[in-house]
């Protein structure tokens, strides 16, 4: 009977070996359920820390890209911050230079035109998609006469119709004024610079297939 080890033994002499060791090694016995005493909670945080920890991570998105003001709100309710709490905020951003939708729907606007060559209308969707007020997108759009917005569809056109030397003329002609119009130029504007391209081409040799 000796060698019996009985729970209420084991829960007195917590953690003292039989012969004054520091530890029970093979002989121990494991408890499948940890004591109630024995369960450590995380401390709940108080509000002020719970909004630190928040905007903490939020500030560390707009490090990595630009957000609007909607856009920064719902990210911060989404990580836990109060509908109040994520206006205080937004608006201390605002104070230091972190949010700036004018500035944002300029550089969009630049990005989209000049480095994809995307029209007005598309861009003008693809900013209220970012939840950049109407007055700022329509005013970051007027950097874009119709004279512009011809000479980007035509530097598209006359990209693109190079990668298309492959087809026959006709495929190749079908395949430019989808191009065009997917990004939302006017039709008028797609006819022209699609015969300007199809020029540039006509007077380059070069194989043919259908």
């Amino acid at each position: 009977m000796n060698d019996v080890i009985s729970l209420d033994s084991v829960r007195r002499g917590r953690g003292k070996h039989p012969a004054g060791g520091a530890g029970w090694g093979a002989a121990s016995v494991v408890r499948s359920e940890p004591e109630a005493d024995e369960i450590e909670s995380e401390p709940e945080l108080s509000d002020e820390e719970r909004l630190a920890r928040v905007s903490d991570t939020v500030v560390r998105a707009l490090g990595r890209r630009q957000l609007s003001v909607l856009e920064t709100q719902e990210l911060l309710v989404a990580q836990g911050a109060t509908a109040d709490e994520a206006e205080v905020l937004v608006a201390r951003y605002e104070e230091l230079g972190y949010l700036d939708d004018s500035a944002l729907a300029e550089t969009l606007v630049e990005r989209l035109s000049e480095r994809n060559h995307k029209s007005r209308g598309v861009i003008a969707r693809e900013l209220s998609a970012r939840k950049i007020p109407g007055p700022l997108v329509a005013a970051a759009l007027e950097q874009l006469d119709e004279g512009h917005e011809f000479d980007l569809a035509l530097e598209a056109a006359l990209k693109r119709i190079g990668q298309l030397s492959s087809y026959d003329d006709t495929t190749a002609e079908r395949r430019l004024v989808g191009f065009l119009t997917r990004r939302g130029f006017a039709s008028g504007v797609v006819r022209e610079v699609t015969r300007r391209a199809m020029a540039t081409r006509k007077s380059v040799g070069g194989p043919r297939f259908r």
